[in-house]
């Protein structure tokens, strides 16, 4: 095995199994904390906040065991990191640190060892290491022994269990490179062609795939195998060959099998001059380009879902960082006026009160709707938070954007009212601040005692 390929050697295995293994942290915690509870142990812990703590474990571990395929990576290290700030509060609440709560750190570390990069691991082991020294300087007891011993004692303990657990995984890994190197070459589909392109031998991969015989096969174009979309790249891939000698590496057709359906086939090739022939080795990597497919669909959705807000469908703030400086950058190119609008639903907090959240959620989603109806094509309107709107209109000077407004006004669903803030850039400022004065005037408008707009100077 090369260097490079060493140092590309990794047994990681995030997402599923790494959200398995804390939902089975987290509950194993919650019945740690539940059997010293149980068990006889000194007085002078808060029990209430302790089972509350054991109660919030064992939730997100059935929640991380039960979704575990719907945990992103991501939120998997926050729980993880999650998980060594509530064994701080376990030790904060019990009052002593030497407690068996430490066996919480131990686990988490040997996850985060097993499962993380070397790099994120270090980052959770100094994570705990904080948390724990966090705790140290607040519990009553340290079990005789100085905070500075006790913290170095955790230190020293969690590095360790952090340093062996790498080496046996590192091990482990090169093991399963080496085999799963082996494994890979026995089911590849080999074969041989001549310089017409057809196939002169192939193993038994190729009539397990696609369910040819071998006689089928010998003799055959493999060209009327592929799929006439990608007959272009394949020409072109023999002729680099044949004219060049140089190598193909990577090519990627569908090939037909006998039964009708298509398989992608991922092929490296090249020639022995000698011979005259073009000695290829294939692999099938349909299911991985099924999975490219479903990841590319799914990437552009969490875009969409990423850039809207999830309640009214309108985009959010995030959309709001590249329509606002893409407005701006245009009306100063064409030198036109731009305003902006921030809109509040009067009152919004007290119909919440009375009603109830879902009732104010159905008034968000219909003032959305209807103000949105009421503006020019070229004019956005952005969820900015909570019951407040921000309605950005290129092209538009103050008369026409109070205009504008004063329909929106008109708009406001469910009996309501609201309240605008307006104000035009002048070429000059930044968004922060153009953002700034549209909610002065905003501010103004709810003193001046709601339901009009106000305009900055």
């Amino acid at each position: 095995m090369s260097e490079s390929a060493k140092g590309q050697v990794s047994l990681r295995v995030p997402g599923h199994s790494e959200a398995r293994a804390i939902g089975s942290l987290l509950l194993g915690g919650a019945t740690l904390v539940a059997l010293s509870l149980a068990l006889p142990h000194p007085s002078g812990g808060d029990t209430v906040a302790l089972a509350t703590i054991a109660a919030a474990m064992a939730i997100v571990g059935v929640i991380c065991l039960s979704l575990f395929r719907r945990v992103p990576l991501a939120a998997s290290h926050l729980i993880l990191a999650a998980t060594a700030a509530a064994t701080g509060l376990l030790f904060y609440e019990s009052g002593v640190v030497a407690g068996q709560y430490g066996s919480i750190f131990v686990w988490s570390t040997l996850i985060s060892a097993y499962y993380c990069s070397r790099r994120v691991a270090v980052a959770h082991l100094l994570w705990i290491l904080a948390v724990s020294a966090a705790s140290l300087a607040v519990v009553e007891s340290t079990a005789g022994y100085s905070p500075l011993t006790r913290w170095l004692f955790t230190a020293i303990s969690l590095t360790v269990v952090m340093f062996f657990t790498s080496i046996i995984v590192a091990h482990r890994a090169r093991a399963d490179h080496r085999a799963r190197h082996f494994f890979d070459l026995s089911h590849d589909m080999l074969s041989t062609m001549d310089r017409d392109g057809r196939c002169v031998e192939v193993n038994e991969a190729w009539t397990n795939l696609l369910g040819y015989g071998t006689a089928e096969l010998q003799g055959r174009l493999l060209l009327d195998l592929t799929h006439p979309d990608d007959h272009a790249r394949a020409i072109e891939a023999a002729r680099e060959i044949f004219a060049q000698g140089a190598e193909s590496v990577g090519l990627e057709t569908r090939v037909r099998a006998k039964d009708g359906s298509w398989h992608w086939l991922r092929t490296s090739s090249s020639l022995a001059p000698d011979e005259g022939l073009v000695y290829a080795r294939s692999t099938d990597v349909t299911e991985l380009k099924q999975v490219e497919a479903e990841r590319e669909e799914l990437l552009a959705q969490v875009e969409v879902l990423a850039r809207h807000d999830a309640l009214t469908g309108l985009p959010n703030r995030r959309s709001l960082e590249e329509l606002l400086p893409r407005e701006m950058a245009r009306a100063r190119r064409e030198e036109t006026s731009l305003c902006m609008a921030l809109v509040d639903i009067d009152h919004f907090k007290a119909y919440n009160d009375t009603y109830g959240h879902l009732a104010g959620d159905a008034v968000l989603r219909e003032c959305a709707t209807a103000w949105d109806a009421q503006l020019r094509g070229a004019d956005s309107i952005v969820r900015f938070g909570g019951e407040e709107f921000l309605v950005v209109l290129p092209d538009c000077g103050i008369e026409e954007a109070i205009e504008i407004l004063e329909r929106l006004r008109a708009a406001t669903a469910a009996g309501q009212t609201c309240s605008a803030g307006l104000a035009r850039w002048d070429f000059m400022e930044s968004r922060e601040d153009l953002l700034g004065r549209a909610d002065a005037a905003l501010y103004e408008a709810k003193v001046g005692g709601r339901d009009r707009i106000v305009h900055s100077p």
